[in-house]
């Protein structure tokens, strides 16, 4: 055997072990920081639920002077109900804060807001659909503008969007509730805003999604 080679495979091996130390070490930190990453969203998501339910279980309504009799009287009922919210709706210009519900359902409405069923979800894209009775907190989205802005916090993260549309339809007319391909959100309620009995037409806020590069 050449002795020349000999000494090359001797000193290879050092070498080679060495490097398979580094990739195992590499590894490990790699999947230490992974675990770090998950704890840290794991306790991000904790803190933004506990937040969502602090605020449904602490909100106070806005003046109930503009809300129907019998809306107040349904909301003050309906704050038995074990619904937790799945996110909270601000719009600044109109000091309007209210959670948001997983379902449309009367209870849901009562309470707060509810997310229309077979539309998006903050946290998925598409088009987001929010409903909430005219003689309560949506009320005050009669003084909305074009240009207003419309805030969702989700247990993820804050999404913003900005008004684009403000429509009166025929209650019957879900065009504008149609899946969109840009995210986006609809806000709709009955129209008009102080009709007694059952509202022939509806209000929609069409807004579109406030990329953090657009902001």
């Amino acid at each position: 055997m050449n002795p020349g080679t000999h000494r090359q495979s001797s000193g290879a091996r050092p070498y080679a072990q060495a490097l398979r130390w580094t990739e195992v070490g590499a590894y490990v930190a790699g999947a230490l920081l992974c675990s770090l990453f998950a704890l840290a969203q794991a306790d991000s998501a904790l803190g933004s639920t506990n937040a969502i339910e602090e605020f449904t279980a602490s909100v106070t309504p806005p003046d109930q002077s503009l809300w129907a009799a019998n809306r107040v009287r349904d909301y003050q009922a309906a704050q038995t109900s074990p619904t937790k919210a799945v996110a909270v709706l601000t719009i600044p210009s109109l000091k309007l804060e209210v959670p948001v519900f997983e379902g449309d359902d009367e209870i849901s409405l009562n309470r707060g807001a509810g997310l229309v069923a077979g539309m998006g979800h903050p946290d998925t894209g598409g088009n987001v659909g929010i409903a909430g009775h005219r003689d309560g907190f949506f009320r005050a989205l009669k003084d909305i503008k074009v240009g207003d802005t419309i805030e969702i916090r989700t247990r993820l993260k804050l999404h913003r969007y900005r008004v684009t549309n403000i429509d009166i339809v025929d209650k019957d007319d879900t065009r504008l509730l149609a899946d969109t391909d840009l995210p986006g959100v609809t806000l709709v309620t009955c129209y008009p805003f102080y009709f007694v009995g059952n509202a022939p037409q509806r209000f929609l806020v069409a807004a579109t999604y406030v990329w953090p590069s657009d902001s």
